[in-house]
Parts: structure tokens; C-alpha cells; sequence
């Protein structure tokens, strides 16, 4: 028998419900407001960052910005220059992506549909992308907080603090303005290591949204092969051999099907679904080689350095990777957060995390850091490491938030403050990164600002140049910056080799050229050319200012 329910007890329980949906609608409006404000954060920071850099600072940003508009006037993947020659057929127009991949490319070519085939749409496509590391990291930080069961308002600091720092962060932010595969690989990573744990347990959902990111972070960058390393070592750790093997062949089986068309592409176009110039890169005894047209790297060459020169090699790659890739640019937060991680790794209790997203992010940094390192030292040097490290970067931030805090707390505890004050750590952190990531954005604009004034130059004065030393239109130009000049001048160009005179001559008669442009004095060039014998086949056009490049017309003869 149900005792009857008096009028008072209805209000009571109808009080009691709309009170729980008031709850429940706060909840779920705070959810979203906090990612949705870090996502407009990060929005704003990147157009104006993008207000202060109009052209590609690197010329591995201007070949992705090339073969997107390449993409959107209808070309397909292929461009107008050749800055290695590693990987037949050696043609022009060039079948675009022998060595880097795709997706950088589809993203920058997205909003230029719309807007047009310039370097700003690029750059407001990749801001759009680039402002979902503040939400993501709030994601990882969230996470991370409540492993270590941190109070609430802890917890919201902490994953508050790591997504504002995301947002601001200086190698972050200039990802998302300087387009190229850093940001896109980034974001694919950092979700991949969000899903790991999940899948970890064999959700047959988490496992093919897994595989799927990876899919896409290898059509970015292939340093997504660590990140399915890391996943089949976690996997192994948490539940043995043969179980690690089937999540991980159930990944690899959805991640083989995302890269599936494009291995076809490059089986089609260079008979082969991988990059052969891996290997050239991994034998590299310097940097110049990647433009090597007669002599490629070896083998033998390679050891002929002897172990102390390979040792030698892998150091200065590891202190260029430690330094001047994470703790400079990343500032105070990459510091402690490699101190935050190496006190955990020194604690049996501490690695628990291990088995968290943030776990993901370290594993797979430190394991792109070893292998960039070992594998690829000289490489590295030139940005290897660089263009893959954002993953380690937003995992070093968490990790310096979470540090923070619990410095924070035992400041607290000692000084016996009555508020939890949880608001310092974020509020320091960020305090400290500003400065850093305004010194890296000016740098970069400046840097861009000079690139942009010298190729302009170069499109005003070149063309009448070449065209008054009887150069024909639209024959291959030889030159330092192949892809900058070629964009500038709408004009073929090929990488020029640091090689003897005598090669780049047959490099002149393969490729049909007629002209060298010399635009940064480095190695023997310009001078190799001015030399007694050899400059009776390279004519320099004078007349240039003395700090201009300098141009070389290969005479008739010697073609």
C-alpha cells in the first residue's frame, strides 16, 4: 500500500526537479562556455598574429600555399619548382609531395575556394584550425587534474590555465599563421592521444576513430607512425602481448584504409607508395645535400664520419631539439613542464599518467624526439623535430600547469592562506609565456616583412634583367630559393646544388636552364661562379646593386 502524496510533498518534488534541471543547464552551458571562450581566444590571438605576417616565412610554407592554389585553379598536386631531386620523374611542372604529404595543402586550399588563392584565406583557414588547441589542451589538462583528484576549482584552473596557454603560446600560435604541416599534425595528434585510453579498452568506436585520426595525421606528417607506436606500447603495458597486437592491428587496418589513396597516387606518379628520400635524409652529412643533384647522400659516406662524427652529429641534433626547439620558444612553461615530467617519471606513483592523454602526448613526444634525433640528426637541424613537436608541446604545457598548481598548493599550505588561490599558477604561467610568444611573433614578422620586400623587388627588376640577357621566357631558373622566386615570378625555377660549377652545368643542360640566381650568400655560391675559368661560362649581370642577388647567365656555349 503507497502512502498518498499530499500537495506539499508535490511541490516539494517539483521544486526539487526544476532545481535539478537548473543544475543540469548550468552544467552544460559551463561545459560549453569554457571551450567555446578558448576557442575564441585562440581565434582572435591568430588574426591578429596573421595581421602582422603576410607572407610565408619559411619555403616550406610558400610549397604548401603553392600547391594549394595549384589545387584550386585546377592543376591537381604539382608546382612550379624543384627543390630536390631525389625522387623521379624530375619534370616541370612538378608532381607536388615526393617526400612531405597532402593534407596541409587540402586545408589551405579550403577556404581559398571561397575567398580566393591568397596567402591571407591560407592563413584564416589554419587560424580556424589552429584555435581548437585551446579546447583540446583544456581536454587534456581536465583529464589529467582529475587522475590526480584534484579539487574542482583546482581542476578548472588547471585545465583553464592549459588552454589559455595553448591559445598564446608562441610555437603554437605561429603553427597557425605560418601555414604548413605543423598545426594540422598537431591537432590530429593531440585528438589521438584524447582517444587512446578509451581505446585502450577496445571500444570498437574509440579504435576506429583512433585508427582514423592517425590515418589523417599521416597524410600531415609521417611522424604519425609514433603516435601508433605509442598506442601499441601503452596497449602492451596495460594488457599484455597479444592484446596490444590486435588493437593495434584494428588502428593500423583504419588508418591503412584513410592513407590507401594516396599510397595509389604515389605508386602512380613516382612507382613507389613511400618517400625514397627517406633514406637520403637519414644519410645526410649536411644540410646542403638535400639539393645534392650529382652526388645524393650514401651509406658510405655517411659512416665514413666515424663514430666520434656520428656521436658529434647526434648531440648538437639533441641539444638543437631540447633548446632551441622546446625550451626557448616554449619559454617557461616547457621547462617546467620537462621538470613537472621528470619528477613523475621518478616517482613509482607519479607514473600513473602514463595511462592518460597527457601519458599520450609525453610518450609520443619523447618518442618523435628520440628517433628525429638519432635517426635523423642533421635533418633535424633544418626542422625535422620542429614541424612534429607541437603534440610534446601542448603536453609540456599540462604538464607545467599541473606542476604549478601543486607548488601553489604547498605554498598554500605552508603560509596557511584561508583561499585555495588557485588562479596564481594559470595567471603566472601566462604572465611569463606573453613576452616570449610576443618576441617569436615579431621576429617572424620581421622576418617575413624582409622575404616578402626582397621577392617583390626581385618580381619588379628580375624578369627585364633576363629578358635584356637574352634568357627565354619561361626557361627553368636555377637558384638558392626555388620555391619563393618561382612564386614570385610565376616562373619555373630549380633548386641549385651545392655542387662544383662543372655539375651545375650538367644540371643547366638536363633541366634546358639558362640562369643562376644567387639570393643568399652561403657555401661557395656566388663566388664559385666568379672564379678564373669558370666564369667564362657564367656571364653575372652587373649593374646590380652590391647587396642584390646576383645573376648569372650561363652563355651559349657552354649549355
Amino acid at each position: 500500500m503507497t502512502a498518498a502524496v499530499t500537495p506539499q510533498r508535490e511541490q516539494q518534488l517539483a521544486a526539487r526537479e526544476a532545481q535539478s534541471r537548473s543544475i543540469i543547464r548550468r552544467v552544460g552551458s559551463t561545459a560549453l562556455a569554457v571551450p567555446a571562450g578558448l576557442f575564441a581566444v585562440g581565434l582572435v590571438t591568430r588574426i591578429l598574429t596573421g595581421w602582422l605576417i603576410h607572407f610565408p616565412a619559411s619555403e616550406g610554407s610558400a610549397y604548401y600555399v603553392a600547391v594549394a592554389r595549384n589545387l584550386v585553379g585546377g592543376r591537381g598536386f604539382e608546382i612550379d619548382a624543384i627543390w630536390s631531386y631525389a625522387t623521379p620523374p624530375l619534370t616541370l611542372p612538378r608532381p607536388a609531395f615526393e617526400l612531405w604529404q597532402p593534407l596541409a595543402s587540402v586545408l589551405a586550399a579550403a577556404p581559398m575556394t571561397v575567398l580566393g588563392p591568397t596567402f591571407d584565406a591560407a592563413q584564416l583557414g589554419f587560424a580556424l584550425l589552429g584555435a581548437f588547441l585551446g579546447p583540446l589542451a583544456w581536454l587534456v589538462a581536465r583529464d589529467a587534474a582529475r587522475r590526480l583528484s584534484l579539487d574542482p576549482r583546482r581542476t578548472a584552473s588547471v585545465a583553464l590555465g592549459a588552454g589559455v596557454l595553448s591559445a598564446v603560446s608562441g610555437p603554437l600560435l605561429l603553427s597557425s599563421v605560418i601555414p604548413d604541416s605543423t598545426l594540422p599534425f598537431t591537432i590530429a595528434a593531440v585528438g589521438a592521444c584524447l582517444l587512446m585510453p578509451r581505446a585502450m579498452t577496445g571500444d570498437p568506436r574509440a579504435l576506429a576513430g583512433l585508427g582514423t585520426l592517425l590515418g589523417v595525421a599521416y597524410l600531415v606528417r609521417m611522424e604519425a607512425v609514433y603516435l601508433g607506436a605509442t598506442f601499441f606500447l601503452l596497449a602492451l603495458a596495460g594488457g599484455g602481448a597479444r592484446r596490444a597486437i590486435g588493437l593495434a592491428a584494428a588502428v593500423a587496418t583504419v588508418g591503412g584504409l584513410v592513407a590507401a589513396p594516396w599510397w595509389l597516387r604515389n605508386l602512380s606518379v613516382f612507382g613507389t607508395p613511400m618517400p625514397g628520400q627517406l633514406a637520403d635524409n637519414a644519410f645526410l652529412t649536411a644540410n646542403e645535400q638535400i639539393f645534392a643533384y650529382a652526388e645524393r647522400p650514401s651509406l658510405e659516406a655517411f659512416l665514413a664520419q666515424g663514430v666520434d662524427g656520428l656521436a658529434s652529429n647526434v648531440g648538437v641534433a639533441a641539444w638543437h631539439n631540447l633548446v632551441d626547439v622546446l625550451i626557448v620558444p616554449g619559454g617557461i612553461a616547457a621547462a617546467l613542464g620537462l621538470l613537472a615530467v621528470a619528477i613523475a617519471l621518478g616517482r613509482r606513483r607519479g607514473r600513473t599518467w602514463l595511462k592518460s592523454p597527457l601519458g599520450a602526448l609525453m610518450v609520443a613526444g619523447s618518442l618523435t624526439f628520440a628517433a628525429t634525433t638519432v635517426l635523423f640528426p642533421v635533418a633535424t637541424l633544418w626542422g625535422t623535430f620542429e614541424h612534429a613537436s607541437g603534440p610534446l608541446v601542448v603536453g609540456l604545457i599540462v604538464a607545467a600547469l599541473v606542476a604549478a598548481d601543486a607548488v601553489v598548493a604547498r605554498i598554500r599550505a605552508w603560509r596557511d592562506w584561508p583561499r585555495s588561490n588557485a588562479w596564481l599558477a594559470p595567471a603566472a604561467l601566462v604572465a611569463l609565456t606573453l613576452p616570449v610568444a610576443a618576441s617569436l611573433v615579431i621576429g617572424a614578422s620581421a622576418s617575413a616583412l624582409s622575404s616578402q620586400a626582397l621577392m617583390a623587388e626581385m618580381a619588379t627588376r628580375l624578369p627585364p634583367v633576363l629578358a635584356s640577357a637574352g634568357v627565354s621566357a619561361g626557361s627553368p631558373l636555377i637558384s638558392d630559393r626555388p620555391i619563393w622566386l618561382s612564386d614570385a615570378l610565376d616562373w619555373p625555377v630549380i633548386a641549385l646544388p651545392a655542387e662544383e660549377p662543372a655539375q651545375l652545368l650538367d644540371l643547366a643542360a638536363d633541366f634546358g636552364a639558362q640562369a643562376v640566381v644567387v639570393i643568399e650568400r652561403r657555401g661557395e655560391f656566388p663566388a664559385a661562379l666568379r672564379a678564373p675559368g669558370v666564369s667564362d661560362c657564367f656571364g653575372e649581370v652587373h649593374g646590380q646593386a652590391a647587396d642584390a642577388p646576383a645573376v648569372f647567365v650561363i652563355e651559349e656555349a657552354c649549355r
